[in-house]
């Protein structure tokens, strides 16, 4: 072996089931509220309850699993009200990043977003189309806060997305993407952004419709 060469470390048992954890409950998998067994998430993930139940300490942690003495554990459950909150953080952090990236590389912004609507379905759906999307909005503004800061609410805004139908009325999505990316290649930073903030806005009731459709959590 080169002397230098690191091996790639194995992922630790806490790991894989918080990442498998966070995909249940960000594809949708796990309901809002359900409750958690750590004896289940064990059996069903094929590791022991210590680091399932370190993985939930550290979701908790992250904002997506509630950890209530003398009652449970608990994905979280968000309120309407707090659905609307994190569209408008989402708002602010996306159109920021959105203008900066702009800024810094117009044209590579545009290829980026264009290669993203390219790929389509290929992505795994119109859900999956959206958050690359998004995310490589985040990543053009080359900017480790804001990247920091968005990663507050990435999972939950893909665990709302898990719970909106395929037919959701948002289907101009994609047609409004495209507006964004054409917008971005001419450097027309308020008509991207504002375009934006009004798909933002858009998608906000259907969260918070797809909130009130759910099943109650048993």
């Amino acid at each position: 072996m080169t002397i230098g060469t690191k091996l790639a470390r194995p992922q630790s048992l806490t790991s894989i089931a918080k990442e498998s954890i966070r995909n249940a409950i960000t594809g949708g998998e796990l309901g809002f509220g359900a409750q958690l067994s750590e004896s289940a998430l064990a059996l069903r993930f094929g590791v022991s309850k210590t680091p399932v139940r370190e993985a939930l300490l550290q979701l908790k942690s992250e904002g997506l699993v509630e950890i209530l003495p003398q009652k449970g554990t608990f994905v979280f459950d968000p309120a309407e009200d707090q659905v609307r909150e994190i569209c408008r953080f989402r708002e602010i952090v996306e159109t920021a990043a959105l203008a900066e990236a702009i800024r810094i590389d117009a044209a590579d912004l545009a290829r980026v977003l264009r290669d993203t609507l390219a790929q389509g379905t290929a992505l795994g759906g119109k859900h999956a189309e959206d958050a690359v999307f998004h995310g490589a909005i985040i990543a053009g503004s080359r900017n480790a806060y804001l990247a920091s800061s968005y990663q507050l609410v990435a999972d939950k805004i893909q665990a709302l997305r898990a719970r909106l139908p395929e037919d959701n009325g948002v289907d101009a999505c994609h047609d409004t993407h495209t507006r964004i990316a054409a917008l971005a290649a001419a450097g027309d930073v308020s008509g991207a952004c504002d375009t934006l903030r009004d798909h933002i806005r858009s998608t906000e009731q259907s969260y918070v419709n797809a909130i009130h459709a759910q099943p109650a959590s048993t």
